[in-house]
C-alpha cells in the first residue's frame, strides 16, 4: 500500500480523545524509553530509529510521559530541584534538542497502524524504523495532537524503533508583548508570575526583561504516546451530547457522534454499531450502514429522531458531588466490514445540561457593562460557584497518587469548581473528576504567547486553531468539564475569535463558553479579574463598597501565602529560614508590587498582629490571618447570592514548594487558609460580617443553608467575649426558617461598648431539637480595619488607611488543654480527638495533627472534620481525623496539639 502523505497530514491536524484503555486496538507505549541530548548523539538521524543503534548509555525514562528536566532529575543529573535554589543549576536546557527513543512490538494481522502523540513540547521530528514520519514543521504546538499512519513503516509482529527529536520552545516574549531576538513566538505555555521571574527563566537586566520558565521550558514528550492497530477504518472522537427539556429532567435526548476515517485508497462500506449501558438501566443499541470514500474522514451521528431509544426516560443524571451522584453511562462503538471488526472505541459519559446566564446586577458599571454577572445552572438549578485554581507539577510530573490526594482535598474543602488556566496535563485527573463529581473550567493561559495575537506567525495561527480543536475533542465527552474560556485576561481579536466559535460549533460543544474572564476588554463575559491578589481584611469581602469583592470573579486570593513551618523546613535550608531572605523570595511569585518579597503579608501581620522576631511567631500569626481572610472570602459568596455568583480562589495549590497563593501546599500540608475555607463551605453555617456594610454601625449574623432541604425553626446565638475569657454579651433569635440553597439575616448587632481591644465573637446555630448545626468563632478588634476609598483597592498591594489592633492576642496567658484520643479502622483509620479547656481562659487557634510517632512528621495527605479551632472556658470539642494506615510505615500514630496560646502536647494514639 502506497503511503498517503495527505492523509497523514490530515490526521496530524486532528486531536484524539483520551482512550483511557477503553479500546482493545490501542496500546500505550509507556516502557523502554530512553532520552539524550542531541548534542551527544552521533550519526545520522535515521540511524537513531534503527535496531542496531546503541542507546544503552542514554538516560532511562522511568515513567512516561516525562519532560526533559524530570528525566534528568530522575537519573540523578540534578538532585532535589525544588530545594533551596537548586532549580538554577541546570542552565539553559531549552537551547538544546533532545532525543526520545523506545522499542515496541506491533501486533500482527492488522491493516492500519497509526502512532498517536497526545502532546509534544514544542516541536519534533518523528522517525520510525529509519523512516521520517513527520518533520518539526508538521509536529508543532504544545497543546496540539498528532496521529500518523505508519502502516508502510511498521514491522508487524516484530520489534520496531520509534525515535522523536524534540525541539523546545525557543521564542522569547515578555508580558508586555516584546519579542526578544529573532525567533518567532510559539504557543506553548507560561508559568508567568507563579514563579519568580527574577531568578527563574530568561533575564535581560539592561532592558528590564524577565521571562519566566523552568530550565527546559517543560520540553519533551510530555503526554502519552499510543499505538493503534485496526482494520481499514478507524473510529475517533466518540461523543454523546445530552439535552434535557428543562426545567424537567426527563426524557434526556442523546445524540451520538464519532468520526470514521477510511485509511485505504478504495471505497469501504460497513456498519457502525453503538451500545449505551448502565447498570440497572435498559441497554440502548443502534446501528447504521456507512459508506466511506477513499482516504477520507466522515462524521457520523445518531439522533433521537432516528433512534427512539436515544430519548431516555428517567435518566440517572450526572450531578456535582455536593448535589448528588455523578452517574456515568458507557458508550461502545464498533465498525464492521464484511462482518469483521475494523475498530472499536468506548467512553464513559454523563447525562447533564449546563446553562450559562447573566444576572441583573449592574452596581459597578465601571467594571463591566452590557449585562450582569455570569452564572451557571447545572441540570436547571442555579449553581453558586466557590472554587479554586488548579496546578499540575512544575515539571508536569505524571503522578496519579498526587492527583488522588488533590481530589481528596478538593472535596474535603467543599470546592465545587476547579479551574485550569491551560496546563492541561494528563487525562487521568479529568477522568477522576468525572467519577468524583467535581466540575471543571478550562481555557487558554493569560498574558504571554496565547494573548499577544499581534505577534503570531502564520504557524501560530494554524497551531492555535488546531490546538483548540484538539483540546475540545479531548474534553467534550467529560461530564465534569462544564466551561471553556477562549481567553483569560485578554479577548481574542475577531478573526481568531470567529474561528474559535466556528470550531466550537463544528464540534457540538454543549457546555458554557466565555470569550474572556476579564472585564477590561471591548466586551466582557460577565466575569471579572480584578483580584485582589494580596491579603485583605475580612470586612472587605462583606462590604459592597469594593467592586472586586463581588460579582463573578475568576481570580482572587493572596499571592503571598507562607506555608506552615514543617513545610518550610523541607525546601528552605536551615540557615536560611530566618529572617525572610532571597531563598524565600526564590520560591515566591514574580509580581514586583510585593508578591516577590512577601512585602504585603508581612506589612499586614506587622500592623494587625504585631512585628515578629522569630519564624515560629511569624508562622502562627500568618496562619491566623490567612484563616480569617479566606473564610470571609468564601462566606460572603454564600450570604450574598444576589450580587455574588462565582469566586475562584487564586490559587488552590502550587506547582512546587512555594509562597505563591495556595490553600494547601506542595506537600499537602494544610495552612490556616485551608481550614478557613473549609469552615466557610460547610453545607450549614452561621456567619458574622465584621460590621462591614454601610456606616459600619451594625453587624449582621447570617444563617446559611447550602443543602437541598429547608432549615426550619432554627436558633442563632452570638456571644461576645473579652480577651480574658469573660463573656460580655449574648444575643439570640429563634424560629428562623432558611430555604434550601439560600441565607437569611438572623441577627443585627449594634456596636457594643466596653469590649477589650481584641475580642471574640462566638456564633452558634442550633436545630429545633437543640442539637448544634454550626459553630463559628471570629476574632475582632475595637479598632476597625479600613481600606479607604475604592481607589485605594490596588489588586497587588495591601495598603490600609487604618489597621485593626489584634496585638492583645499575643498576651493571652498559656492555656493547657486536656486531651484524649481513640481510633478505629484498619487500613483506613479514624482518630477521634477530644480537646477540653478546663480553665476560665480562651484557648485560641488550636491545631491538631496526627503524626508518625511522637512529635514526628504529620501524616499527609490527611483530612480533619475541623481544625484551627478555639475553645472557650470549660468547653470541650471532639474532632475527627481520617488517614491511611499505610502512611505510618510501621510507626505508631500519635497526636500533636498546639495553639496560639496553647503549649504543645503529645499523645499516643491507641
Amino acid at each position: 500500500m502506497k503511503r498517503n502523505f495527505a492523509l497523514a497530514l490530515l490526521l496530524a491536524l486532528f486531536a484524539l480523545p483520551g482512550f483511557a484503555a477503553q479500546s482493545s486496538d490501542v496500546t500505550e507505549l509507556a516502557t523502554g524509553w530512553r532520552m539524550a541530548s542531541a548534542q551527544n548523539v552521533t550519526g545520522g538521524e535515521a540511524q537513531v530509529s534503527q535496531p542496531g543503534f546503541d542507546a544503552s548509555k542514554w538516560y532511562a525514562v522511568r515513567h512516561m510521559p516525562a519532560t526533559v528536566l524530570q528525566v534528568l532529575e530522575d537519573n540523578g543529573v540534578y538532585k532535589d530541584l525544588y530545594y533551596g535554589m537548586n532549580l538554577t543549576q541546570p542552565g539553559d536546557l531549552w537551547k538544546q534538542d533532545w532525543w526520545y527513543r523506545t522499542t515496541f512490538t506491533a501486533p500482527a494481522g492488522r491493516q492500519v497502524y497509526t502512532l498517536i502523540f497526545k502532546g509534544i513540547n514544542y516541536r519534533a521530528d518523528v522517525w520510525l524504523n529509519g523512516h521520517k514520519i513527520a518533520n518539526n514543521s508538521q509536529v508543532a504546538g504544545m497543546y496540539n495532537r498528532f496521529e500518523f499512519d505508519v502502516s508502510n513503516e511498521i514491522q508487524s509482529g516484530s520489534e520496531n524503533v520509534l525515535a522523536v527529536k524534540v525541539t523546545p520552545e525557543r521564542g522569547l516574549l515578555n508580558e508586555e508583548g516584546v519579542v526578544v531576538g529573532n525567533h518567532p513566538v510559539e504557543l506553548a505555555d507560561s508559568w508567568l508570575d507563579w514563579i519568580n521571574w527574577k531568578y527563574i527563566g530568561y533575564h535581560d537586566p539592561a532592558h528590564h526583561i524577565n521571562i519566566p520558565f523552568v530550565p527546559d521550558r517543560n520540553a519533551g514528550v510530555w503526554k502519552r504516546v499510543l499505538l493503534s492497530a485496526t482494520g481499514a477504518v478507524t473510529i475517533r472522537h466518540p461523543y454523546v451530547r445530552t439535552d434535557l427539556p428543562l426545567p424537567a429532567t426527563t426524557p434526556a435526548a442523546l445524540t451520538v457522534y464519532c468520526d470514521l476515517t477510511n485509511h485505504s485508497d478504495k471505497h469501504v462500506s460497513g456498519v457502525l454499531r453503538g451500545e449505551i449501558t448502565r447498570s440497572g438501566k435498559q441497554t440502548i443499541t443502534f446501528e447504521k450502514p456507512v459508506s466511506l470514500v477513499p482516504t477520507g474522514t466522515t462524521e457520523v451521528s445518531f439522533t433521537p429522531q432516528e433512534v427512539a431509544q436515544l430519548s431516555v426516560p428517567d435518566p440517572d443524571l450526572w450531578w456535582p458531588y455536593r448535589w448528588g451522584k455523578p452517574n456515568l453511562y458507557h458508550l461502545k462503538l464498533d465498525f464492521t466490514v464484511n462482518g469483521s471488526t475494523s475498530d472499536e472505541q468506548g467512553i464513559d459519559f454523563g447525562i447533564r445540561q449546563i446553562t450559562q446566564r447573566r444576572d441583573n446586577d449592574n452596581s459597578f458599571p465601571n467594571i463591566g457593562s452590557g449585562g450582569g454577572n455570569f452564572y451557571m445552572q447545572i441540570n436547571g438549578r442555579d449553581y453558586l460557584i466557590r472554587g479554586g485554581a488548579y496546578s499540575p507539577d512544575l515539571l508536569f510530573k505524571n503522578d496519579p497518587a498526587r492527583d488522588a490526594a488533590m481530589m481528596l482535598y478538593i472535596k474535603d474543602l467543599g470546592l465545587n469548581l476547579v479551574r485550569w488556566e491551560l496546563k492541561i496535563a494528563d487525562d487521568t485527573m479529568i477522568e477522576r473528576a468525572d467519577r468524583e463529581g467535581v466540575p471543571i473550567m478550562l481555557g487558554w493561559m493569560c498574558c504571554m504567547q496565547w494573548e499577544h495575537w499581534n505577534t503570531w506567525s502564520a504557524e501560530d495561527q494554524w497551531v492555535a486553531r488546531a490546538s483548540l480543536r484538539a483540546r475540545l475533542y479531548e474534553l467534550r465527552s467529560h461530564p465534569s468539564v462544564v466551561m471553556w474560556a477562549n481567553g483569560s485576561d485578554g479577548l481574542p481579536p475577531d478573526p481568531v475569535l470567529n474561528d474559535y466559535h466556528q470550531i466550537e460549533k463544528e464540534l457540538h460543544w454543549q457546555d458554557a463558553i466565555v470569550d474572556t474572564v476579564a472585564e477590561r476588554n471591548r466586551f466582557w463575559s460577565g466575569i471579572h479579574m480584578l483580584g485582589p491578589y494580596v491579603w485583605r481584611p475580612p470586612y472587605y469581602w462583606f462590604s459592597d463598597k469594593y467592586g472586586p469583592a463581588r460579582g463573578s470573579s475568576a481570580e482572587e486570593g493572596d499571592n503571598e501565602t507562607i506555608p506552615p513551618l514543617d513545610s518550610l523546613k523541607k525546601f528552605i535550608p536551615s540557615d536560611k529560614l530566618w529572617p525572610p531572605n532571597e531563598y524565600w523570595f526564590f520560591h515566591a511569585g514574580g509580581n514586583e508590587d510585593g508578591n516577590s518579597t512577601l512585602a504585603n503579608i508581612r506589612r499586614a501581620l506587622d500592623h494587625r498582629y504585631g512585628p515578629s522576631d522569630n519564624l515560629e511567631d511569624l508562622e502562627k500569626k500568618a496562619q491566623a490571618a490567612y484563616y480569617e481572610d479566606v473564610r470571609s472570602q468564601y462566606e460572603t459568596y454564600a450570604t450574598h447570592w444576589s450580587n455574588r455568583k462565582m469566586v475562584m480562589h487564586w490559587m488552590m495549590a502550587n506547582p512546587w514548594p512555594s509562597f505563591f497563593g495556595h490553600l494547601f501546599d506542595y506537600y499537602f500540608k494544610q495552612g490556616g487558609g485551608y481550614f478557613g475555607a473549609k469552615k466557610a463551605m460547610q453545607p450549614v453555617s452561621i456567619v458574622w460580617d465584621y460590621y462591614a456594610p454601610g456606616d459600619r454601625s451594625t453587624a449582621h449574623v447570617y444563617a446559611v443553608n447550602q443543602t437541598s432541604q429547608p432549615l426550619e425553626n432554627v436558633k442563632a446565638t452570638v456571644a461576645f467575649y473579652n480577651i480574658d475569657g469573660t463573656r460580655k454579651l449574648v444575643k439570640e433569635a429563634g424560629s428562623i426558617n432558611v430555604p434550601a440553597y439560600s441565607s437569611v439575616t438572623a441577627l443585627e448587632i449594634p456596636r457594643i461598648a466596653g469590649l477589650s481591644s481584641a475580642y471574640f465573637v462566638r456564633c452558634d446555630l442550633t436545630g429545633a431539637d437543640g442539637n448544634q448545626l454550626a459553630e463559628n468563632v471570629y476574632w475582632e478588634s475595637t479598632t476597625d480595619d479600613d481600606l479607604g476609598p475604592p481607589s485605594n483597592d490596588d489588586q497587588f498591594v495591601t495598603k490600609l488607611v487604618k489597621w485593626a489592633d489584634l496585638t492583645a492576642l499575643n498576651k493571652m496567658p498559656s492555656t493547657p488543654l486536656g486531651v484524649s484520643v481513640t481510633s478505629t479502622g484498619t487500613d483506613q483509620r479514624t482518630a477521634k480527638i477530644t480537646l477540653t479547656n478546663n480553665s476560665r481562659r480562651i484557648a485560641f487557634f488550636i491545631r491538631a495533627e496526627v503524626t508518625k510517632g511522637l512529635d514526628g512528621d504529620e501524616l499527609l495527605p490527611i483530612t480533619y472534620d475541623d481544625n484551627d479551632i478555639t475553645l472557650f472556658p470549660h468547653q470541650s470539642r471532639t474532632l475527627e481525623a481520617h488517614f491511611a494506615a499505610s502512611q505510618l510505615g510501621g510507626s505508631a500514630p500519635a497526636l500533636r496539639i498546639e495553639g496560639y496560646n496553647v503549649p504543645k502536647k503529645l499523645t499516643a494514639i491507641p
